[in-house]
């Protein structure tokens, strides 16, 4: 079973009735730190992500896992390549029993195609180099869809700002050679953060890639927790980091800084355009699963 959107509180739920149901005797939860949630059922067992693939856990879990076990996947989705040697090892595991939950705040990464990843954890990678969208009737999926929307605050630069701007580009491009080239983006958009500053509201909780401006009100894409509502400074590059700030902010409608540098409006469009895939993610599954 594949979980989509669950809150910690509704995770508890499902891993009780589960365990009520199916005679379970331990749950191990395999988990990136900053997801770790309060699990009622004994005995259960944390296995932080970056150590599933520690041989020290690796080896033993594959001893105590059998059909007597539930095996928890919780946000574990943090990769788009679908063979990393993480999930292999996830793969592994499933492979002793035929128990498992899979929870993921939001479906994807980037791409449809990285619910698969998500897919191949509950059929035990039977279809793992497919990714027909007409497979998903194999799975039972549940969602409670988190429709991110983002509200643009417009910010001014000066003439000086869009001079430097200019040449900073052409000194990226100039230079770029055999570099990736998304490092233009993600230099670019550090100029709009001094006109930024001009509209910090000291009452407001801000975030951004960094803390440069050594502000008290700014928290970066890193925390462990984000226990107010933030408005974003700049987007960060990765998808990634941005979904780990929604899932442990659970702040759906976010208010954006963007600058009049053409960089700015690239980022916050990537964003949206984001946004939409994630609900078509959505619509995707339910189409499937109506069909079951």
């Amino acid at each position: 079973m594949i979980c989509i959107g669950y809150s910690d509180t509704k995770k508890d739920e499902t891993i009780q009735e589960f365990c009520n149901n199916n005679n379970i005797k331990k749950v191990f939860i395999l988990s990136p730190q900053n997801y770790f949630f309060k699990c009622s059922f004994e005995p259960h067992e944390f296995v932080e992500y970056k150590d599933i693939i520690r041989y020290v856990y690796y080896y033993r879990l594959l001893q105590e896992i059998n059909n007597n076990v539930l095996i928890v996947i919780n946000e574990c989705l943090q990769t788009k390549n679908r063979n990393d040697l993480t999930y292999n090892c996830i793969r592994n595991f499933l492979n002793q029993t035929d128990k498992q939950i899979v929870f993921n705040y939001i479906p994807i990464i980037e791409t449809f195609d990285d619910f698969f990843t998500l897919f191949d954890f509950d059929t035990r990678s039977k279809w793992k180099r497919e990714n027909d969208p007409e497979l998903l009737s194999n799975c039972e999926i549940k969602i409670n869809s988190v429709n991110l929307k983002f509200n643009r605050i417009d910010v001014f630069t000066d003439r000086k700002t869009k001079k430097q701007y200019v040449k900073k580009k052409n000194d990226l491009i100039d230079n770029i050679a055999l570099k990736d080239p998304h490092t233009i983006p993600r230099n670019l958009l550090l100029l709009a953060g001094k006109t930024k500053l001009k509209h910090i509201n000291p009452n407001k909780q801000y975030v951004g890639r960094n803390n440069r401006f050594k502000l008290d009100n700014m928290v970066t894409y890193k925390e462990k927790k984000y226990p107010c509502k933030y408005t974003v400074f700049e987007f960060c590059h990765d998808h990634i980091d941005f979904i780990n700030f929604a899932a442990l902010s659970k702040q759906i409608d976010i208010d954006v800084l963007v600058s009049d540098l053409k960089v700015d409006e690239w980022y916050f469009n990537r964003y949206v355009i984001w946004a939409e895939e994630i609900r078509r993610a959505y619509a995707e599954i339910q189409q499937r699963q109506e069909r079951t």
